[in-house]
């Protein structure tokens, strides 16, 4: 991670697994570890609203592939690899109310590390597809069943 941070330039970090495979929790640390030199942008964010999966009838499903918004998880992820002059504002999943919470994560421009977490980053299908290129590396984390 610090050999992408300080390989110029604006680079993404992916970090994928199974739900409870330590995705967050690895990826908060590399940032603190990191100081101002990341920023942590979570797909979970990008979860479709409950009175949106409500409407869709998919409540039920929620977390699974389409329940998110992964067309506007890749438009971001350009965005913050196109690293113009301005303040990229990327969403959060505040699980608190169990809802996504717009612009509450905000990615300064001189920030070299965008780092981000999720299940789906190497789904190679409908719009998850397009995530994979958008991604200068990619950590998939494997824990044993056992654990």
């Amino acid at each position: 991670a610090q050999e992408l941070a300080a390989g110029g330039g604006r680079r993404v970090l992916g970090i994928a697994g199974a739900p409870g495979s330590g995705k967050s929790t690895l990826a908060r640390r590399l940032v603190e570890a990191l100081g101002g030199s990341a920023a942590l942008v979570g797909m979970d964010g990008f979860h479709l609203a409950q009175k949106e999966l409500e409407r869709l009838g998919i409540a039920g499903r929620k977390g699974a592939p389409d329940t998110f918004d992964a067309a506007g998880y890749a438009e971001l992820l350009a965005r913050l690899r196109a690293a113009g002059p301005d303040v990229v504002y990327a969403p959060e999943f505040r699980r608190e109310i169990e809802e996504p919470v717009a612009c509450a994560v905000p990615v300064p421009p001189e920030v070299p590390l965008v780092v981000t977490e999720g299940n789906y980053l190497l789904l190679g299908q409908g719009p998850w597809e397009r995530v994979r290129g958008l991604l200068d590396e990619v950590w998939f984390l494997r824990v044993a069943e056992e654990v």
